[in-house]
């Protein structure tokens, strides 16, 4: 914790702001992320928070990885304490692992997650698991572990959001986008992120005629 002592004052201003970058990471780019729907930004997950200055002009700046890092390790640190009596608790998998998600220590959390979805897998935790994924360049492997989800949970509006994203972000095929997306209208008809949901189909419908894989402008967000 050196770097936190070294510079107390920018550190707590810092400190603040990063639980609400933790926050943003958790829904960039793709909606809805692990527990709730969440602000959206970029394209590329952490990118957008990347370079934001702490809130209120200061001198203190962005935390660094290794700053994050080292607030994942103290946070899951009880955890892994408990984690030694039940080493096969999917919960607290899940816990530790969503926590370096989080930090985006994308490695460790994949460590985690695997771990936890290998002993219980739902839709919440192979939700996550596809972000890991998806931000360490698998797009294939994080649309098959979304299409698992769906086989526990067809209608789960998270996992058809972000499926849909990862279509078409990540793979630029608005025909399976749009097909995630109108499910995801059908089984959700009140869900709050509905209005998006459908103003998105229709931008993606105007890219229908272009082959998978072609530049495209991207749904706004």
């Amino acid at each position: 914790m050196e770097a936190i002592d070294q510079h107390p004052k920018s550190w707590n201003s810092t400190k603040a702001y990063t639980m609400a970058v933790i926050a943003l990471i958790l829904g960039l780019a793709i909606g809805y992320l692990v527990n709730s729907p969440r602000e959206t930004g970029s394209t590329v997950p952490g990118a957008a928070v990347a370079q934001r200055p702490v809130p209120g002009g200061g001198k203190g700046t962005m935390p660094s990885a290794d700053d994050l890092k080292r607030m994942a390790d103290k946070q899951v640190a009880p955890l892994l304490a408990e984690l030694q009596k039940n080493p096969k608790d999917p919960d607290l998998l899940s816990k530790i692992g969503q926590s370096y998600l989080a930090a985006q220590q994308f490695e460790t959390a994949q460590h985690y997650l695997e771990q936890s979805v290998a002993v219980k897998a739902n839709p919440e935790n192979l939700n996550a698991l596809s972000f890991v994924y998806y931000s360490l360049g698998d797009v294939d492997k994080a649309i098959e572990t979304l299409n698992r989800a769906l086989k526990i949970d067809p209608k789960d509006p998270k996992i058809l959001f972000n499926l849909g994203m990862f279509q078409w972000h990540g793979k630029s095929d608005p025909k399976a986008a749009i097909a995630a997306w109108q499910t995801f209208v059908k089984a959700n008809p009140n869900d709050p992120k509905r209005p998006e949901v459908e103003k998105m189909i229709a931008q993606a419908k105007q890219h229908l005629n272009l082959p998978p894989g072609a530049k495209t402008d991207k749904p706004s967000m």
